[in-house]
C-alpha cells in the first residue's frame, strides 16, 4: 500500500507557511471562546449579587414590582461597565434580566411562597 499521499499531507500541514496561520486561527478561536465564557460568568455573578442586594434593601428604598427591575437594570449596567470597561450589549442585558427574574422566582419558591 502506497502511503506517499499521507507523507505529502503531513509535509503540507507541518510546513511553516501553513502551521503559523493554523496555530493563529486555533489560538484566536480559543481566546474568543474564553472571552465569551468570561463575560457570561461576569453577567451571572453580577446578577446574583445585585438581586441579593435589591431583595435586602427594596423595602427601605420604598420600591416594588417593576421599580425593582428598573433598579436592577440601573445597577447592572453600572457594575458591568465597571468590570468589563464598556456598557453591556442588549443581549447581555436581556440575559441578566432573565437570570434575575429566575433568581427571584426561585427564592420565592424556596422561601415557602412568601413575597419579597
Amino acid at each position: 500500500m502506497d502511503l506517499g499521499w499521507l507523507k505529502m499531507i503531513i509535509n503540507v500541514i507541518t510546513n511553516e507557511a501553513v502551521m503559523e496561520p493554523l496555530i493563529a486561527l486555533i489560538l484566536g478561536y480559543g481566546v474568543n471562546i474564553y472571552a465569551k465564557n468570561r463575560r457570561f460568568k461576569i453577567i451571572m455573578d453580577i446578577t446574583a449579587d445585585i438581586v441579593d442586594y435589591i431583595e435586602e434593601n427594596y423595602k427601605d428604598w420604598g420600591i416594588t414590582g417593576n421599580e425593582k427591575m428598573d433598579k436592577f437594570l440601573e445597577l447592572f449596567i453600572k457594575e458591568f461597565k465597571k468590570q468589563v470597561g464598556r456598557k453591556p450589549k442588549d443581549v447581555e442585558i436581556e440575559t441578566a434580566r432573565i437570570r434575575a427574574e429566575a433568581l427571584v422566582q426561585r427564592a420565592r419558591r424556596d422561601g415557602g411562597g412568601k413575597k419579597r
